[in-house]
């Protein structure tokens, strides 16, 4: 672990706000199974971008290292990837992973991204589900894409979270994604933030962005779907109680899942899960 897991000096600073789900045991779970889901949709929106073999990428808000998985078997051996993460419980996990597959072009640094300074060139930056923590998401951008060489890619990827639901929509369907979003929306982040990206990409002076919504769709009476609402409302639910967007005792967490699956069997209802949406720009380019 010790070859995998750094410590990263200060420098410029960019604010950053407190990740909202946590990251105990069962977060980093449910984050591991929801990337799970995602590495279809991440791996479309990283070759799209022209992530390739022998590149040499910076992985923004790594975590437990999904996505630095990801970009590590495309970039191949003569490729490498650096994530980057706050937090050491998600890191030593993402270091444990390297280890157990015998991964070499896979490394990680543990700092703040507002405290970290890095003097390496990379051919990429990525992050998936990162900007939303960070107030000010094009001060980000604009700080690491600095590091990238020119003709480089800048590519990040944010849900839509309005985007989810049910096909039709069933009235607890409404109900529990209305839960997530306002939780968001209460804490200050923006759960659309996936629709404004090319927004933030231009603001970071990068070139035009490429932007692309992958929507995932669950069959009725799926559990799949459900399962994920259930533990994203799980974590949620001390900010619903605080906002008061939604009571305990309305929300009954343990039969969450269960009822929402039943729910999209009885109403023939398709689960949508939130939109993943990609962006990508070129550093010193056009896009």
């Amino acid at each position: 672990m010790l070859a995998t897991l750094r410590r990263a000096g200060r420098g410029h600073a960019v604010g950053v706000t407190t990740y909202l789900l946590g990251h105990d045991p069962d977060e980093l779970a449910r984050l591991e199974h929801q990337a799970m889901v995602l590495a279809p949709a991440t791996r479309t929106v990283l070759r799209l971008a022209g992530i390739t073999t022998g590149m040499r990428v910076l992985d923004l808000g790594t975590g437990a290292g999904d996505v630095a998985l990801e970009v590590g078997e495309l970039v191949g051996p003569t490729g490498s990837v650096v994530g980057i993460d706050q937090s050491v419980p998600a890191l030593t996990q993402a270091a444990r992973r390297v280890e157990q597959r015998d991964v070499t072009n896979v490394t990680f640094v543990q700092g703040k991204l507002e405290d970290i300074d890095l003097i390496d060139e990379f051919d990429a930056v990525v992050g998936r589900l990162v900007l939303l923590y960070t107030p000010a998401p094009h001060e980000v951008l604009a700080k690491f894409a600095r590091l990238v060489r020119p003709g480089g890619v800048v590519a990040m990827m944010e849900y839509e979270m309005t985007a989810a639901g049910t096909l039709p929509p069933t009235e607890l369907s409404t109900r529990v994604i209305r839960w997530i979003t306002e939780a968001f929306h209460c804490s200050g982040l923006d759960e659309s933030l996936g629709a404004r990206l090319a927004e933030v990409l231009a603001r970071a002076g990068l070139g035009q962005a490429t932007v692309l919504g992958l929507q995932g769709y669950r069959p009725p009476g799926d559990r799949e779907g459900p399962w994920m609402a259930e533990c994203t409302v799980r974590t949620l639910l001390p900010v619903l109680e605080r906002t008061g967007v939604a009571t305990a005792a309305e929300v009954d967490i343990d039969t969450l899942a269960e009822r929402l699956a039943q729910d999209t069997a009885a109403h023939d209802a398709v689960f949508k899960p939130p939109t993943l949406v990609g962006a990508w720009a070129t550093v010193g380019g056009a896009g």
